[in-house]
């Protein structure tokens, strides 16, 4: 956040060390100001899946510093074993999984001019599922549509 771009006092919220950050930016003394009082805050954020580790590999790396278990795997000393490698559980829901395959294969495409056409195509495939995977994460499991009301601090 720049703050010669913050020529209007108002509410201000970043994300910052894993931490949601809400301040009040007043222009004239440029000065942030925490909340004097305490309400709730609702918080809406698409959840972004982990990323898998690797046989060895310990989790640290997505900020995770937990010794005993990552994404419903047990750890040995902090990292993977051979064995519990193959037990880790993707996030995406496997209706999707197709989706990502076809990206796979238009960026390989993309490789050679030949195949650019086909590249196409896939990319196309693919922008349909991220349209499905988006309508999907904004309803509830019964198909009722999440709703949003604004709040003015």
């Amino acid at each position: 956040m720049e703050r010669q771009n913050l020529n209007i006092s108002q509410w201000l919220w970043w994300v910052e060390r894993d931490s949601v950050l809400i301040a009040y930016w007043d222009a004239n003394s440029a000065i942030f100001t925490s909340p004097s009082e305490v309400k709730d805050v609702h918080l809406l954020y698409i959840q972004r899946p982990d990323k898998f580790l690797v046989s060895g590999e310990a989790p640290e790396r997505d900020g995770f510093t937990g010794t005993d278990e990552y994404l419903g795997v047990s750890l040995a000393d902090g990292k993977m074993t051979d064995a519990d490698m193959l037990n880790q559980e993707c996030e995406i829901p496997e209706q999707f999984h197709e989706a990502l395959i076809n990206r796979v294969i238009a960026n390989g495409y993309e490789r050679q001019v030949e195949t650019i056409q086909l590249s196409q195509h896939f990319h196309m495939k693919y922008e349909v599922g991220l349209k499905q995977a988006k309508a999907y994460s904004y309803r509830g499991r019964d198909g009722s549509l999440i709703t949003r009301a604004p709040v003015d601090f």
